[in-house]
């Protein structure tokens, strides 16, 4: 169940990580070594989870760690855990979703000092108490700056709207048309049944079960369901790997849609890439060049934004990092547009680009901060 991944001078004493609540997935260091769980599911099954937590007391008993690590969410069950096991254990050190995702794509290549991180994916809790998952930050082992993101829109009915992109895709159009949102003569918007546009508009404008999110993961959930009609899914990532494949069959697209980037804060601003896509599917562009050009926009996005912090901070380093970078295709136009702006990129492929990588860069983080 456990292998040694890596032997490495910076882990000085006894640490265990317990990573976040998707994946279920743990680390500890014991003697210089790092060792990593198998993945145990979403821990917010209650089976899922007792499993978890008895493998990690299991563990415990031999290891006997001196600090415990886990993920700033106060409702993780992870969280949770974490608090009870220190306080007989030892200190107890929280560290951001983000910046454990690139902390552990920088372990992962053995990359020293400062790197742009991009981390992207669909939730991640921020210390500003929202739902952070398109950030854009300088990372160290030890510590981050955030330094910039994608703009914060409602997310209604919370968790729902992960099982129901369409929430989301009604969230940005709301943002981009306002009220004219259902009279954009769509074959999404004709879907949408008035009472629940009605309700859902109220909850985004009266903040009613709508958490604000800056996730680069329910962007792609609400760009798949304005281009499919994607409603309800089944599993995780569905409708971002239906809209990567849409993207795939027009691999020779090289089109992409604008975009605005606030100065102040480098906060990034899609309305205008939301109506390109709307006015694309009112002139009948096929699916398939709409993917593509989205994919194409995010990549560049990314370039984009990586050049300015570059001005700002002189680092060439880009570490990529989070479960939105399992999409090959954008990794690969994202790599290529970066390498020709003169950067060098790092990926992970020991360590998962999800969750389920998250606990190794607690375990650096951690044992960066002595």
């Amino acid at each position: 169940m456990f292998g040694i991944i890596l032997a490495m001078n910076r882990f000085k004493k006894p640490v265990l990580a317990l990573g976040a609540e998707s994946k279920g997935v743990f680390s500890f260091v014991k003697g210089g070594n790092l060792f990593t769980s198998n993945e145990f599911g979403n821990l917010g099954d209650y089976n899922n989870f007792a499993r978890y937590e008895a493998s990690i007391k299991d563990r415990m008993r031999k290891i006997k760690p001196r600090v415990i690590v886990c993920d700033m969410h106060p409702d993780y069950n992870s969280h949770a855990l974490a608090r009870d096991l220190s306080l007989k254990n030892g200190e107890l050190i929280e560290v951001q979703h983000h910046h454990a995702h690139i902390a552990s794509c920088m372990l992962e290549n053995d990359l020293k000092g400062k790197v742009i991180g991009v981390a992207f994916d669909g939730t991640g809790y921020g210390p500003d108490n929202n739902i952070w998952g398109g950030e854009f930050l300088i990372s160290s082992y030890k510590d981050f700056t955030r330094m910039g993101h994608f703009k914060y829109l409602p997310m209604p009915g919370a968790d729902m709207a992960v099982k129901e992109p369409w929430r989301m895709a009604a969230s940005y159009l709301y943002d981009a048309f306002g009220d004219s949102s259902l009279r954009l003569g769509i074959p999404f918007t004709k879907k949408i049944p008035v009472k629940e546009w009605r309700v859902l508009r109220g909850m985004i404008s009266k903040g009613i079960n709508s958490p604000l999110t800056s996730s680069a993961g329910r962007l792609f959930d609400a760009a798949s369901a304005i281009t499919s009609s994607i409603f309800k899914v089944a599993h995780e990532a569905q409708a971002p790997v239906s809209l990567q494949r849409l993207a795939e069959e027009a691999w020779y697209e090289e089109g992409l849609y604008p975009y605005d980037i606030q100065k102040k804060g480098l906060v990034i601003d899609v309305r205008k890439t939301i109506m390109g896509i709307v006015k694309d599917i009112k002139s009948n562009v096929a699916r398939e060049i709409v993917s593509a050009r989205f994919h194409n926009t995010i990549a560049a996005i990314i370039n984009d934004m990586c050049m300015r912090i570059k001005a700002k901070s002189g680092i060439r380093k880009i570490a990529l990092s989070g479960g939105v970078f399992q999409n090959a295709l954008l990794t690969e136009k994202t790599e290529r547009l970066l390498e020709e702006s003169g950067f060098s990129v790092y990926k992970q492929a020991a360590f998962s680009m999800n969750d389920s990588g998250v606990s190794r860069g607690q375990a650096a983080v951690a044992s960066a901060r002595g």
